[in-house]
C-alpha cells in the first residue's frame, strides 16, 4: 500500500529512510533529519506518499460514491491560483457578506440581532457550536464539513467557479505580515490590520503565555476586505471590548494583526510534521493538532494560525468573521486528509472523544451514526458520511 514516492521527488539520503516504512508502517519523524523536516521536505514526502495511498485505494474500489480520483475537485494552495481566480475568490466572500441571511427565519431574528448577511450565518452557527465542535470528537469533520457548506455558497449563490483553496502557513511561519496573501492588493486576502504603536505584552491566562503585540492591531485598510463590516463578537477577545451576548449586533471593520511570534512558535514546517508523524492515535493527534495536552504546545498548528492571524481570527467563538478562516481550516482539512491517507485502513473512520469541549459538561462518546448540527448553515449531516473527501456529500481532493 504504502510507496516510496516518484522517482526525483526525494533526496538521496531519504530513499534509504523510506525502505522501511514502504509495507504497513508509516513513517516517523525520525526518519527524517532535522533538516529535511524543517526546510518542507519531509512534509512534501510523505503529502506525496499520502495522496498515492488514496490514488491506490481508490483505483481498488474502495469508495461507495460515484466521486472518483480523475472526477474530484483538486483544492490548491492559495498562492498558486492565478490572479483572476484569486480575486473571484474574494468577491464571492464578499458577496456573501453583503448577501441577505438565507436560512434564518423572521421568527428566528429577534433573537439573533448581529446576524445581518449569509455570511453572519455561518460565524452564529460557529459561535453556537463552539464549544462542541472543539476537542471534541468531531473537530476534523465538523469543520471539513463546516467549510464544504462556504465553497458551495460560494459557487451557488455567488458564481464562483473555482475550489476552496488553502492557505499552507508554514511557507509564511518565519514573516507572516510578509506573505503573499496580505500584500493588500486587490488579487490578496487583503492588507494586515492598520498599526497600532506603544502596545505591551498580553498574558493568556488559560494557556499561561505571554505574546508580544503583531504587527498591525487595526482595521484592514487596503484589498478586497477594507470595506466590510463585521456584526458579530467577538466573545474571547483580550485588550477589547467584547460583547455581551452571543449574537449581539456588534458593527465594525475586519481588523487583523498579523503576528509572526504564533506561527514561527507554532506553524513551522517542524510543528507541522512532527503533529502528523509522530501522533499515531487519534485521541492524540487532533488533541496536539489543537494545542490540547500538551506542556509545551499550547496553540497547536490550529490554534497557532488562528492567533496569528489577530482580530476576529483569534476570537475563539467569532473567527469566521474573518473570510480567512476557510482557507486557513483548508490548511487544517488538507493536514486531516493526509493523517488519514497514511493509514488509510486503521484512520479513514477512527475516532474518538464526545461533543464537548474537554467533556465538560460530561456528554457521551460519539459515534459515526451522531448527526453534526449546522444551524443556519445547512441540514444536519451524519458524522459517518463526511469522514472521506470521497463520501457522502464530499468530492474533493488536495494537490
Amino acid at each position: 500500500m504504502y510507496t516510496t514516492l516518484a522517482t526525483g521527488l526525494l533526496l538521496a539520503t531519504l530513499v534509504s529512510a523510506q525502505v522501511g516504512v514502504s509495507g504497513a508502517e508509516t513513517p516517523k519523524s525520525s526518519d527524517y533529519t532535522p533538516q529535511q523536516i524543517a526546510d518542507g521536505t519531509a512534509f512534501n514526502n510523505v503529502s506525496r506518499m499520502a495522496l498515492e495511498n488514496m490514488q491506490y485505494n481508490l483505483s481498488h474500489g474502495n469508495t461507495t460514491t460515484n466521486c472518483t480520483y480523475g472526477n474530484a475537485q483538486q483544492r490548491q494552495e492559495w498562492r498558486t491560483l492565478d490572479p483572476a481566480t484569486r480575486k473571484s475568490f474574494t468577491s464571492a466572500a464578499t458577496c456573501l457578506m453583503n448577501m441577505p441571511p438565507t436560512h434564518m427565519t423572521a421568527t428566528e431574528a429577534p433573537y439573533y440581532p448581529g446576524v445581518k448577511s449569509r455570511h453572519d450565518e455561518y460565524v452564529a452557527t460557529h459561535i453556537n457550536y463552539t464549544l462542541n465542535v472543539h476537542d471534541t470528537a468531531d473537530f476534523f469533520a465538523w469543520h471539513r464539513t463546516f467549510i464544504h457548506f462556504w465553497e458551495q455558497d460560494l459557487k451557488n449563490l455567488c458564481g464562483y467557479t473555482g475550489v476552496l483553496p488553502y492557505w499552507n502557513w508554514a511557507l509564511d511561519a518565519e514573516s507572516l505580515q510578509d506573505s503573499p496573501l496580505f500584500t493588500g492588493d486587490e488579487y490578496s486576502m487583503g492588507s494586515n490590520g492598520k498599526y497600532i504603536a506603544n502596545r505591551t505584552d498580553t498574558w493568556l491566562a488559560a494557556q499561561d503565555v505571554t505574546y508580544p503585540p503583531g504587527t498591525g492591531g487595526g482595521c484592514v485598510y487596503s484589498g478586497p476586505f477594507a470595506n466590510v463590516t463585521v456584526h458579530l463578537g467577538p466573545l474571547d477577545l483580550p485588550n477589547t471590548n467584547n460583547v455581551n451576548s452571543s449574537f449581539q449586533y456588534n458593527p465594525r471593520c475586519l481588523e487583523r494583526d498579523l503576528n509572526p511570534w504564533f506561527t514561527e512558535n507554532y506553524n513551522t514546517y517542524t510543528n507541522l510534521t512532527t503533529t502528523l508523524l509522530d501522533n499515531i492515535y487519534i485521541t492524540d493527534f487532533q488533541a496536539i493538532t489543537q494545542g490540547y495536552n500538551s506542556a509545551t504546545n499550547k496553540f497547536g498548528v490550529h490554534g497557532g494560525a488562528h492567533w496569528g492571524g489577530g482580530g476576529s481570527m483569534s476570537d475563539f467563538h467569532s473567527s469566521p468573521a474573518d473570510p480567512l478562516f476557510f482557507i486557513h481550516h483548508g490548511m487544517i482539512d488538507r493536514f486531516f486528509t493526509i493523517w488519514q491517507n497514511l493509514d488509510i485502513y486503521r484512520r479513514q473512520n477512527v475516532i474518538s472523544g464526545t461533543s464537548t469541549l474537554g467533556n465538560s459538561p460530561p456528554s457521551a462518546e460519539m459515534t459515526l451514526d451522531d448527526m453534526l448540527p449546522f444551524g443556519f448553515v445547512a441540514a444536519d449531516v451524519r458524522f459517518g458520511d463526511v469522514m472521506d473527501t470521497f463520501g457522502g456529500p464530499l468530492c474533493y481532493r488536495y494537490d
